[in-house]
């Protein structure tokens, strides 16, 4: 994670030399109506690294902590509303696809096997986000947005299923934080783009209520204080 913010910082500096001239425009130039519609639709491609933000509470010297990280993807549609030359409003509904894997550990006992949770996530994904576009040069355009998501993950776990190594329930729906950083390029028929966007929840999605049906398993929550869901995106914009 640490590594995906070093290259959002990147973009986002380079996007900032690259909007005070250093690469001079030239040749002809694709696409030019594009940014001049009110309203323009289009579609989105992105591979995405799942990760939760975790808050152990030191409580039955159990830890918590993600220690893997499995690649997934995700899909959907663009609905991009002018609001001036430089800014926009942008609707992108999808679907986010992954998964994320929990380590629990026993400070106190070394010798004792860890306990693997793996969380499948089919995410609802409905981001409401404002992009600022830097002066187009030649036929690229800088870009960052930002703004906020409504998720919901249509895996969640709703109950403890230690049989199957569901050792924590959690909270379906949740709001996420939205940051991000691209460039537009302009082809001949269509716009295309690469951004890199990190996705910070703001709520615990930790189900801290006990579960009477499985009273043994009760301890993996107890050792979370507060779990949060963090997404780093890499998408490709059609449009």
């Amino acid at each position: 994670m640490k590594k995906s913010l070093v290259i959002l910082l990147l973009l986002l500096s380079s996007g900032y030399i690259y909007s005070q001239g250093v690469y001079r425009p030239g040749g002809i130039l694709n696409n030019q109506r594009i940014d001049q519609k009110r309203l323009h639709f289009g579609f989105t491609l992105g591979l995405n690294a799942m990760d939760y933000a975790i808050r152990n509470s030191a409580k039955d010297n159990i830890r918590a902590e993600q220690v893997t990280f499995s690649p997934g993807f995700s899909v959907g549609i663009i609905s991009d509303l002018k609001l001036h030359e430089d800014f926009s409003l942008r609707f992108q509904p999808g679907l986010e696809f992954g998964q994320r894997t929990i380590l629990y550990s026993d400070d106190d006992d070394l010798k004792t096997p860890a306990n693997e949770n793996i969380l499948e996530s089919v995410v609802i994904n409905l981001p409401l986000l404002l992009k600022y576009r830097a002066k187009r040069l030649d036929n690229y355009r800088p870009y960052w947005v930002g703004g906020f998501s409504y998720k919901m993950d249509v895996q969640a776990p709703g109950h403890l299923d230690p049989e199957n190594n569901v050792m924590v329930s959690l909270k379906p729906n949740f709001f996420c934080l939205e940051l991000g950083a691209g460039i537009d390029f302009y082809l001949p028929y269509f716009k295309f783009a690469t951004e890199l966007k990190l996705s910070l929840g703001l709520q615990d999605i930790l189900n801290h209520k006990l579960d009477p049906e499985n009273p043994d398993a009760d301890f993996y929550t107890y050792s979370i204080n507060r779990m949060s869901s963090k997404v780093v995106t890499l998408s490709f914009h059609f449009e």
